[in-house]
């Protein structure tokens, strides 16, 4: 069973809401680490402006001064203002690893989504043959009005970067501001309980070198990856080589497929616009 890892904006609030029936929050991403010590201070915290309310949808990385690496279904809905009301001006980023009232945010100058993306069909229900397949190139990038300070982007892999390792020996680590856990029911449960902290988390996976659809743009991983933590980086020795797509469990427990930063797709992508 797959699916995108961001859900729906009344989901999204559902799942917040949520939090104060848990005693203490659990560490995320899913039996993940909460990054106290600010360790990945290069990955942000979207957040969607829904009636006045801000809340956490998606996560990225900072990859140039003003420039933050997410995931094209994370943004598609925010180009420029339309039917649905989103627009750049409904999006803020913030860096902190527990955001809150205090915390300093990025407002956004503009968007880039991969051109193909729009192009793709629409994903109608749970495949990723029909969800991921070419032209579905799931990579964006925002514009922040200001540089952000005190934060050094993280580096992008090069093209083959993932080609060159033995995927049976590597060590990864994700990381997100989504899901923490499921207490009850799942992202398709009516009455679902869901932890979701709103702190930076991380944990290690290991790479599924099992051939999978779209390989040369996918990696699987094992499980961690949750909703909200969609756009967030995969990490190999500190460069990202990878970004948070699809989940195959409605409650987090299954693998993972990376869209590939080293695929010839999102290096054309990023040699044009970054």
């Amino acid at each position: 069973m797959g699916l995108p890892l961001r859900v729906a904006t009344g989901v999204v609030a559902a799942a917040v809401c949520a939090v104060p029936l848990i005693a203490s929050p659990a560490g995320a991403i899913i039996d993940g680490t909460d990054d106290t010590t600010n360790l990945f201070a290069n990955v942000g915290v979207l957040q969607l402006n829904v009636d006045s309310e801000w809340f956490d949808f998606c996560s990225g990385t900072l990859v140039a001064p003003n420039i933050v690496l997410t995931a094209a279904h994370c943004t598609d809905f925010l180009q420029e203002e339309g039917e649905d009301g989103f627009g750049p001006d409904d999006l803020r980023i913030s860096f902190d690893p527990a955001p809150d009232a205090t915390s300093t945010y990025y407002l956004v100058d503009h968007i880039v989504v991969h051109p193909d993306w729009f192009t793709a069909p629409a994903c109608i229900g749970n495949s990723k043959n029909a969800c991921l397949a070419p032209p579905a190139e799931d990579i964006a990038l925002v514009w922040l009005t200001d540089d952000v300070e005190g934060v050094t982007p993280a580096p992008v892999a090069d093209a083959g970067y993932l080609d060159e390792l033995d995927l049976k020996t590597e060590t990864f680590t994700v990381v997100g501001y989504g899901t923490d856990e499921f207490i009850t029911g799942s992202a398709a449960s009516p009455m679902a309980i869901v932890v979701v902290d709103g702190i930076r988390s991380y944990r290690e996976v290991t790479a599924i070198p099992a051939t999978d659809a779209f390989p040369d743009r996918f990696i699987k991983i094992t499980a961690g990856v949750c909703f909200g933590d969609s756009g967030g980086p995969l990490f190999h020795d500190g460069t990202v080589v990878a970004i948070n797509t699809w989940t195959f469990s409605y409650r987090c427990d299954g693998p993972n497929l990376e869209y590939r930063l080293d695929a010839p797709t999102a290096q054309l992508f990023l040699d044009t616009y970054l």
